[in-house]
């Protein structure tokens, strides 16, 4: 496939992905969730996954080796292990299903992602590690499918720590192994095509300088404020791709 390489559009792909690593900075995650629908309005979503994923396996590898000694080992060797299942279904997914149904599926993930994160009580109860395998799956199957994996992780690990220090370890931790995992998986599957990684070459400035930017800005920004604003973007995008796949 040949992907043009148009200077303007080339602009608005490193704005997007600069804008995304600072969200990742700042959050330990959540760059996906912008970078891979925002992208996907100009490139096939066969060539923007390979793509992102690599910028996060960037991007997690920076965080993730800094934060890992204060991860919690006994979450990640329970959801690991689905990580990888779910993750060889998602690609085996990605390369049948039709594009049109792939586009809608990750637009309504999107709206729901939305819709939860504005609902989502901070006081909620803590839940079992039996939904730890179910997190990992998930997280996994989204991932190759829709390029979004850490909102699984997200919503479980949440659910599991209140102390944010050990919650973002974790989480940043997992991002690393899932997008490691993720990347296998697509150069296993034959998606790492010359193309996608030139991309990659190109956009890998821009995303370690947002990614810089978000850590300088870590404790300067409200974390709550972050979220509501990136849950009401995520709402506005999901709603975009939705309108695409049925256009």
């Amino acid at each position: 496939m040949n992907i043009p390489f148009e200077s303007s559009t080339l602009l608005i792909a490193a704005l997007v992905v600069a804008g995304a690593f600072v969200v990742f900075g700042i959050s330990a995650f959540g760059a996906a969730l912008i970078t891979v629908p925002v992208l996907s309005h100009f490139y096939p979503l066969d060539f923007v996954l390979p793509v992102c994923v690599l910028l996060d396996v960037s991007a997690a590898i920076a965080m993730g080796t800094r934060f890992s000694r204060q991860a919690d080992r006994q979450e990640l060797k329970w959801m690991a292990p689905l990580c990888l299942i779910g993750a060889v279904l998602g690609v085996t997914l990605l390369v049948n299903l039709p594009r049109q149904a792939t586009l809608a599926a990750f637009g309504s993930f999107l709206i729901f992602y939305g819709v939860y994160t504005l609902r989502r009580d901070e006081g909620a109860r803590l839940v079992s590690r039996l939904w730890a395998p179910v997190a990992g799956f998930s997280g996994g199957l989204m991932g190759t499918l829709f390029g979004v994996g850490a909102p699984p992780y997200a919503m479980y690990l949440s659910h599991r720590f209140t102390d944010k220090a050990e919650l973002r370890a974790t989480l940043s931790t997992m991002v690393l192994i899932s997008t490691g995992i993720r990347a296998l998986v697509f150069t296993v599957g034959g998606l790492m095509l010359a193309d996608r990684l030139l991309m990659f070459a190109i956009l890998l400035p821009f995303a370690l300088a947002g990614l810089w930017l978000g850590n300088r800005l870590q404790g300067r920004i409200s974390r709550e404020q972050l979220g509501r604003f990136i849950s009401v973007l995520v709402l506005l995008i999901g709603t975009s791709v939705l309108i695409k796949a049925f256009a």
